[in-house]
């Protein structure tokens, strides 16, 4: 049955179209006008609030006050889209760090058992860590940080069955026939955590390498004499990278800079956790951002809405470039953008409605 969004100001991703309209039919939208749609067929009126796609975030930890690494099952990932739909966001990556092999295939089969299930929400699983470089782990526990086998490696995508989406390793300290055996999979394959020099990262996109994790974060920094990894990612086309915009993580006119070089190869992510109080993870709110007991930074505490509004407030982003951060580039590295990321005919009907202030009014198709 067909219903309608009317009186809307929406973004298709590319324009801006002035009390225009959207016609649903069968959670896919059928048809994108100006033209007012007979009286007599079902509608909502948006009272020219606008209307955007609907947000996409490929690195969350979790929501609801679950921590899905802590309690790697199908509640966690249901209170993670719960959480998610009230920031904007309509699917993610279920995201999980450094831990011991146990855990890592636990929540593998959550994922997929979730995702059999209808798997509302979310797209798969981010595997962040366990190999990574121990001196750039940040957060991550040090004890089961360690260099992958291609055994463990087998392991965890046989236990995903193709749930597995993203890894995030420090290229370093992968073999040859690893990377070539996560690629052959269609894993994504992300850089970070990483202790890599600038020579080493200038070969990342030749080993099968196709984006980097939270740049700046956890990585050999821009400096003058040793460029590092930021300056690898500005210079190789090839490479996409995400970015926290809390104003925590990264100063926003690093952020800034980033883009002007990047344009289209950057994108937002949250890198959200939640509170928790087991386990090796225990996130505590520390006023508007994560930490562990010891103080070290843990996570944001952003929605992907919220960095669409920093993008535009604080690092002096277009709407339009702010919206597609959050939305088409992250569609365009995931390989999902015929379903999200902008609103056309023949898409997914997953659309959020905001006011002037950027504050979700109502979410749609999610």
């Amino acid at each position: 049955m067909q219903h309608w969004l009317t009186n809307a100001q929406i973004f298709t991703g590319t324009e801006w179209l002035s009390n225009a309209h959207v016609c649903v039919a069968d959670d896919r939208i059928a048809a994108v006008t100006t033209e007012q749609p007979a009286a007599d067929v079902p509608q909502h009126n948006c009272h020219g609030h606008r209307l955007l796609p609907a947000l996409i975030d490929a690195q969350i930890y979790g929501g609801g006050s679950r921590l899905f690494a802590q309690y790697p099952d199908e509640e966690s990932l249901s209170l993670l889209a719960a959480a998610n739909r009230k920031g904007g966001t309509a699917v993610c990556l279920a995201t999980i760090p450094t831990f011991n092999m146990e855990r890592i295939l636990e929540s593998a089969k959550a994922v997929k058992a979730y995702m059999r299930n209808g798997g509302e929400g979310i797209l798969g699983l981010h595997l962040e860590g366990p190999f990574i470089h121990v001196e750039k782990r940040g957060a991550h526990v040090a004890e089961w940080v360690t260099v992958p086998t291609v055994q463990q490696i087998a392991e965890i995508l046989e236990a995903a069955e193709g749930c597995l989406k993203m890894i995030t390793v420090a290229p370093e300290c992968c073999s040859d026939e690893v990377l070539n055996m996560l690629q052959d999979a269609g894993v994504i394959i992300s850089a970070g955590h990483s202790n890599a020099s600038y020579a080493q990262a200038k070969q990342f996109s030749k080993r099968g390498v196709s984006t980097v994790t939270h740049l700046f974060n956890a990585m050999t920094p821009l400096h003058h004499r040793n460029p590092g990894i930021p300056l690898a990612v500005f210079e190789d086309a090839q490479l996409m990278a995400s970015v926290i915009p809390d104003g925590i993580h990264v100063d926003y006119g690093m952020i800034r800079m980033a883009k002007q070089l990047m344009g289209e190869r950057l994108f937002f992510i949250t890198d959200t956790v939640t509170e928790c109080h087991e386990g090796p993870y225990q996130h505590v709110l520390n006023g508007d951002h994560y930490a562990l007991p010891n103080g070290i930074l843990s996570g944001s505490a952003i929605s992907m809405l919220q960095a669409v509004r920093n993008g535009i407030t604080d690092i002096g982003l277009t709407p339009e470039e702010s919206i597609r951060m959050a939305s088409l580039y992250p569609a365009k590295l995931l390989g999902i953008t015929d379903e999200y990321g902008s609103i056309a005919i023949g898409k997914k009907a997953a659309l959020i409605e905001v006011d002037d202030n950027w504050n979700l009014v109502k979410q749609y198709g999610f």
